[in-house]
């Protein structure tokens, strides 16, 4: 389960909608998206779009199956990390790091780089086939 892989080796997500492993299955307003440092219902609005879209390009190009690459993970998780360790959120007890929640690993919870970051990169994703991604 994802929850016990989370717990073992810490968050790992791709463009903060998806994980590898877990083939088209889509978790808007989740962790490593921007969550937390966005408006609820327009952070819902562009994950959601990004997600229609998507479908979109998979039907169109007779597609039924869409997973996260490993290495795409991997370099989501680190652009997260690098962007979280420019600020300060480690050196308090906080909601952004789950260090509200006693024995939960401290780590970045929320992609931190703002949305207009954010858009561009799934964006860039989309533009590229959905790139970091296996279609089939």
């Amino acid at each position: 389960a994802i929850g016990d892989m989370w717990k073992q080796r810490g968050l790992s997500t791709y463009l903060g909608m998806t994980v590898t492993g877990y083939p088209n299955m889509f978790f808007p307003y989740g962790p490593h998206g921007p969550t937390a440092f966005c408006n609820g219902p327009t952070c819902a609005e562009v994950q959601g779009n990004w997600i229609i879209d998507c479908l979109i390009y998979l039907r169109e190009h007779d597609c039924s199956r869409i997973d996260a690459t490993q290495e795409a993970s991997e370099a989501w998780v680190q652009r997260v990390n690098d962007i979280f360790n420019k600020g300060f959120w480690y050196q308090a007890k906080s909601y952004y790091t789950g260090a509200n929640v006693p024995g939960k690993r401290l780590e970045a919870l929320n992609f931190p780089g703002g949305l207009p970051l954010y858009i561009n990169l799934i964006q860039e994703s989309a533009r590229g086939g959905y790139a970091g991604f296996t279609l089939t």
